[in-house]
């Protein structure tokens, strides 16, 4: 079953740059295929194929995203395996490039296109997407969210505040992560007791931060790689660290890549307003 995730990006005169073009109103869909050991080449190559025949093109560096002109203006498509999302400037052209992939997915004994219009986008592969008529923002909160609640980690303490986020990595720790002696090599018994005494992977969540990182978090990129060196001999101070940057992401989970859309000439007065404070 082909269920859209009809997720207009409502930026109707508002521009995301996105590879060799902009990104207005986007559009997203999702694909339910059977466990078959083709199924993902398979749909792969049918959903590149109809899109082409509905009107878009490869982009040239990117072959996840395709391009098109439809309804006298440029629309971005990106497929990301089985959601795909459109970019255009009104809601009226997603509607209408949905109709046409609809009817190309439609089987025989189907009476209507297996799509759900679900309005404006507000996540899309992982992230979290808030649009308003001065930036477009793009976050990992509900991921970071999820989490730190897997780990208990969600409740801050009275003394913490996100208005001064603790740094990355205390000054006083980082020469210390590597002057001092590596810890018991992994699935060692040593290295289980510690694992047990610090009550967390130290190995699955680095793998978790690296995402929220990949993610919309490039900040903290140099923490990050510098933790993941020690992965397979982590001693209490690495574990200590790495649960610092976790609390480091409690503190900022709101933060995120923001674009902003003051250059636009043309104001979007369906898209809420909201005040923005840097």
């Amino acid at each position: 079953m082909l269920r859209s995730l009809l997720t207009r990006n409502y930026m109707e005169r508002k521009t995301i740059s996105c590879c060799s073009g902009h990104l207005d109103v986007v559009c997203g869909s999702r694909f339910r295929g059977q466990a078959h050991s083709e199924a993902a080449r398979l749909w792969e190559e049918h959903i590149s194929t109809m899109l082409k025949d509905v009107g878009f093109q490869n982009t040239t560096q990117e072959k996840n995203i395709y391009t098109g002109q439809f309804c006298g203006e440029k629309v971005l498509s990106v497929c990301q395996v089985d959601d795909f999302a459109l970019g255009c400037r009104q809601e009226s052209t997603a509607k209408s490039i949905y109709a046409d992939i609809g009817t190309k997915l439609t089987l025989h004994n189907e009476a209507e296109a297996p799509f759900e219009h679900l309005g404006l986008v507000d996540s899309f592969d992982g992230y979290g997407v808030l649009q308003t008529c001065d930036y477009i923002k793009l976050s990992a909160k509900s991921y970071i969210r999820h989490l730190l609640k897997a780990h208990g980690w969600d409740n801050p303490s009275p003394r913490e505040s996100s208005n001064k986020p603790k740094p990355l990595l205390h000054e006083s720790d980082v020469a210390n992560l590597f002057n001092l002696a590596a810890g018991p090599v992994e699935n060692t018994p040593k290295h289980k007791a510690l694992k047990a005494e610090q009550g967390f992977s130290y190995r699955s969540v680095r793998g978790k931060i690296l995402f929220a990182h990949v993610l919309c978090r490039p900040g903290i990129g140099y923490a990050v790689t510098t933790l993941a060196k020690f992965s397979t001999v982590p001693n209490a101070l690495h574990y200590k660290s790495l649960k610092h940057l976790v609390i480091y992401l409690r503190q900022t989970q709101d933060w995120g890549i923001m674009y902003s859309l003051y250059w636009c000439s043309e104001p979007v007065a369906s898209l809420p307003k909201v005040s923005l404070f840097l």
